[in-house]
C-alpha cells in the first residue's frame, strides 16, 4: 500500500475526502438548483444541522427566502441573491423536523418549493442574547457613555445594541460580534442623547438588542 508523505495511506485519506465531499454522516443536504425562474424541483430534503447550497444554473439572478419569519423579525433562512453558480444558504442550520415553505424574492409567484428536515442529525442552537445596563450615574454616562454586559448563548455576528430615552434613541452599536459568553460593550451617546440627559436629574433608559436568528433581548435601568 503506497503511504503519502505522513505516512498515511493515500486509499483512505482519498475514501474520507470523498465522504466530507458528500455531505453529513447522516446524508446529503440537496443543492437547491434554480432556473429559467423556477426550482427545479418542489421539495429539497436535508438533515438537522446542514445549510444546503443554491446553485443558479440560470442567467437571471435568484435566491432561496423563507416564507415565514424567525424570532428576529427576518425570513427563517435565506441565502444570498446570485447569479449563475453557487451559495451557502444560513439559518437552515438551526432547523428542527418539519416542511419549510421557500421562495425566490425575485419572481414569488413561480418560484415555490419546500424545504423538508428530516430527524437525522442535530440541529445548532439559536443564538440567545441577554442584556443589563451597568451604568448607573448620569455625570459618567454624559462623559463615557452607557456601559452594557452582553451575554451570548451561542457565537453570533453582525448584533445591534440601541439604548433609548423614551421612544428618543440615544446611542447605538451595530455589527456586534461575540464568542459565547460575557463581554461588555459602551454605548457612546449621540448629539441627541447629551442634550436629553444634560436636562435631567434621572433618566430610565431602555435597551434592545438584536442577534440574527435568535430572539430579541431588551433591558432597563436607571441613572441618578
Amino acid at each position: 500500500m503506497k503511504l503519502g508523505k505522513r505516512g498515511i495511506p493515500i486509499v483512505v485519506a482519498a475514501a474520507a475526502a470523498t465522504l466530507f465531499a458528500g455531505g453529513s454522516a447522516f446524508g446529503v443536504a440537496q443543492n437547491i438548483v434554480a432556473a429559467d425562474n423556477t426550482f427545479s424541483v418542489a421539495t429539497y430534503t436535508m438533515d438537522q444541522g446542514d445549510r444546503p447550497t443554491l446553485q443558479n444554473i440560470g442567467f437571471n439572478q435568484h435566491n432561496a427566502t423563507a416564507s415565514v419569519n424567525g424570532p428576529d423579525g427576518q425570513p427563517l433562512f435565506s441565502s444570498p441573491t446570485i447569479g449563475t453558480g453557487f451559495t451557502t444558504l444560513s439559518g437552515t442550520q438551526y432547523l428542527t423536523t418539519g416542511s419549510y415553505t421557500f421562495i425566490c424574492t425575485i419572481h414569488p409567484t413561480t418560484m415555490i418549493a419546500t424545504l423538508a428536515v428530516s430527524a437525522n442529525g442535530v440541529p445548532v442552537s439559536r443564538p440567545t442574547l441577554a442584556l443589563k445596563l451597568l451604568s448607573k450615574k448620569l455625570k459618567k454616562v454624559l462623559k463615557n457613555g452607557l456601559l452594557v454586559r452582553m451575554v451570548v448563548g451561542t457565537k453570533a455576528d453582525e448584533m445591534t445594541l440601541e439604548a433609548r430615552l423614551g421612544k428618543k434613541l440615544i446611542g447605538k452599536v451595530a455589527d456586534i460580534s461575540q464568542a459565547t459568553g460575557t463581554s461588555f460593550i459602551r454605548v457612546k451617546l449621540n448629539k441627541a442623547g447629551k442634550k436629553k440627559l444634560r436636562k435631567r436629574k434621572t433618566a430610565k433608559i431602555s435597551l434592545s438588542g438584536t442577534v440574527p436568528y435568535g430572539a430579541p433581548a431588551t433591558s432597563r435601568g436607571k441613572l441618578k
